[in-house]
């Protein structure tokens, strides 16, 4: 778990792995410099399996989470932001499930959208099978990082998590992993991740951050093994959107070089964004 200024939220995450059904684990809690009471939350809970490594700077995300894996001392890795809720039995079925398929090297979850008071949004339903999760990852990213359980070894082997992204770097670790081993994701909603305007993926100032990540990530994922036409297909789309989407960014950015490559290498898309809209504004007109 990594963090920075998330006293409000944590205690709950915490305490969703403090009643586990499987209880021979560790917290490793990496703190970003936080300036909040966030330390005073976690050290005030007086658990000893919580091992808290306090920054004395902002390293930012995807250092963070480096610092984490390499000072992870088990044979597994689960992933809890600092504001998600884990099942009581997560652990457990990840565990087991490791255990038992040998060729896996990471599983997620299925796993429930809530609001900031805790409230259901919405549930989400993935693929589940090796060969499905990496279909699907063509387009669209399925293993949320909050529900991710991997093999420590596997992850360290091809160089854990990537400092070049700073936004999607648990997508780059499941595209890197997926080129060693298989990935799966298990039917059932053992997380629920916390959607607030205040998080990382919600901040309209990283916005050129995420997209720059998603583009050149989904450009890599077109080269994952298995791959059906149609895999192909959806995930071109998506390319061309957060191609020409990066374009945009760009240009406000005031980065006119990078934004005209962008438009040029991804103008075929430009039907693509225009359907976008035009079917967006017709559910929104169904909806009134």
């Amino acid at each position: 778990m990594t963090c920075y200024n998330a006293a409000s939220t944590m205690q709950e995450s915490i305490n969703s792995i403090i009643a586990q059904t499987f209880t021979d684990w560790e917290l490793v809690l990496v703190d970003n410099c936080s300036t909040d009471n966030s330390l005073t939350v976690v050290k005030d809970l007086h658990e000893d399996r919580i091992r808290i490594i306090a920054l004395d700077k902002n390293h930012g995300r995807t250092p963070a989470l480096a610092i984490a894996l390499e000072n992870a001392r088990a044979e597994f890795v689960a992933i809890l932001d600092a504001d998600d809720i884990s099942s009581r039995d997560r652990l457990q079925q990840q565990f087991d499930f490791l255990t038992n398929n040998k060729n896996i090297v990471a599983v997620g979850s299925w796993y429930r959208n809530i609001n900031q008071h805790g409230d259901l949004i919405n549930e989400v339903q993935t693929p589940t099978t090796s060969l499905d999760v990496v279909r699907r990852m063509a387009s669209n990213n399925p293993i949320v990082n909050s529900s991710a359980m991997f093999r420590a070894e596997s992850a360290r082997a091809v160089g854990g998590y990537d400092q070049k992204y700073l936004y999607a770097q648990d997508f780059a670790l499941w595209l890197a992993l997926a080129n060693i081993g298989e990935l799966a994701i298990l039917p059932e909603f053992l997380t629920n991740i916390r959607r607030v305007t205040s998080s990382l993926s919600s901040i309209s100032s990283n916005g050129l951050i995420l997209t720059a990540d998603n583009y050149g990530l989904y450009r890599q994922a077109q080269n994952l093994s298995g791959l059906a036409f149609l895999d192909r297909l959806r995930g071109k789309r998506t390319v061309g959107l957060y191609g020409l989407l990066y374009a945009w960014r760009s240009l406000q950015a005031r980065n006119i070089v990078r934004a005209l490559g962008l438009l040029i290498q991804n103008f075929w898309a430009l039907p693509l964004v225009v359907f976008e809209l035009l079917r967006k504004s017709f559910n929104s007109l169904k909806s009134i």
